[in-house]
């Protein structure tokens, strides 16, 4: 028998404007997967409190240097004026003064360099909250809203890898095992080496010519020389050198997902609940204006995390643990196709068939640690799940 909607949602959590399920009737016998998408607040320093301690922290260290700079011209003072010491009592008494007046000096610039110190020590420490402010714990406290939707007919992971491929040369040939100190490097560096030579010495050549110095010089071997001079070699002989190519890894980009959801409204009620649904995934890919910032100042888009699910024996939605897992992204694209079977639409203007189509783009790239739930860095470090 199917469960009522008020037991059905009260598995989803809290059903208040931070939940939005579709289709509404999400029994699980007729929706055993799921893929649910949760939006976070991403963490930043607080702009207007980290620029006031910039500002103070600033004002500070200009104090400092200039308690600094009165402090040099009291010990220029107080030098010149020990010369006279002991030749007369007003020169004693004008250097006690002036010895006075440099201790004070003195202790004035330690204060405002203490003071400068401990002002940049806070800016500091703003900057060193945002790693702990980004561990996952601490992300998962700035939870917005969850989005529960039935499994897209499409779920790809694309994983690429760069590699290209690079003339390793010498390096290449004694790796290769095709070079060596006693076979094969003599001519390699004859056919390689004697286009530059003879380019270096067309160079050297031209230089001497009347009217040809400097850059053009250079311009004329460049010409005679170097890489051509080294395929007339070649072609002379018929012969070729080996560049000994290889691949070399360059790096690993961010996965990217795309999702397709089709929304077919059966009541008003659906209406309104898909309208929420596209209105907060475009709400929340895009940015804001930061407050009293007239408009200057961007904030950045939300977060997601996104998470395949199944249910388990006690009929609940866990982790689907047969599909990798996906660290937190952000939405690149979102597409909202208003006619996907053409122009129809319910009394009052409401369409009947909307494709929404999303993609997005992880955060953080993905090693061979984190594909077998052993992630060393960043905020899954220590996280379990398989990537």
């Amino acid at each position: 028998m199917a469960r009522s909607s008020v037991e059905r949602n009260e598995e989803f959590g809290d059903l208040s404007n931070a939940t939005l399920i579709f289709p509404q009737d999400m029994e699980k016998e007729f929706y055993p997967e799921a893929i649910k998408f949760s939006i976070y607040e991403r963490h930043g320093v607080d702009y207007d409190k980290f620029k006031k301690k910039v500002k103070t922290a600033f004002e500070s260290g200009k104090e400092f240097l200039k308690a600094e700079s009165v402090l040099v011209q009291s010990k220029d003072d107080l030098e010149k004026l020990s010369k006279n010491s002991g030749k007369s009592d007003k020169a004693n008494q004008e250097s006690r003064t002036a010895l006075a007046k440099a201790q004070r000096d003195e202790t004035k610039r330690d204060s405002a360099r203490k003071i400068a110190e401990d002002k940049l020590n806070d800016v500091g420490s703003d900057l060193a909250d945002i790693k702990e402010e980004n561990k996952l714990e601490k992300t998962l406290e700035r939870h917005l809203q969850s989005i529960y939707l039935a499994m897209p007919e499409s779920v790809n992971f694309v994983e690429g890898v760069e590699w290209q491929g690079s003339d390793l040369g010498v390096v290449g040939g004694f790796k290769s095992g095709a070079l060596s100190l006693d076979e094969g490097l003599a001519d390699y560096g004859i056919l390689t080496g004697g286009g530059a030579a003879l380019g270096g010495a067309a160079g050297l050549g031209a230089s001497l010519i009347p009217g040809i110095s400097g850059i053009a010089g250079t311009v004329v071997g460049a010409v005679l020389g170097g890489s051509g001079l080294q395929s007339g070699i070649e072609s002379t002989f018929g012969v070729k050198t080996n560049p000994f190519k290889e691949q070399t890894f360059q790096g690993v980009g961010f996965r990217p997902f795309d999702f397709t959801f089709n929304f077919r409204a059966r009541s008003q009620t659906d209406v309104e609940k898909i309208q929420d649904i596209i209105r907060a995934f475009r709400r929340y890919s895009k940015p804001t204006f930061k407050e009293n910032s007239k408009g200057a100042i961007f904030k950045y888009p939300k977060e997601f995390r996104i998470e395949f699910l199944t249910i388990n024996q006690n009929n609940s939605y866990v982790t689907n643990k047969y599909l990798p897992e996906i660290k937190f992204c952000v939405c690149t694209n979102v597409n909202t196709n208003f006619t996907a079977q053409g122009w129809k639409s319910f009394e009052g203007g409401a369409p009947v068939d909307i494709s929404l189509q999303m993609t997005f783009q992880e955060t953080e790239i993905i090693t061979g640690e984190d594909v077998t739930g052993n992630t060393k860095n960043g905020r899954f470090a220590g996280y379990e799940g398989k990537f």
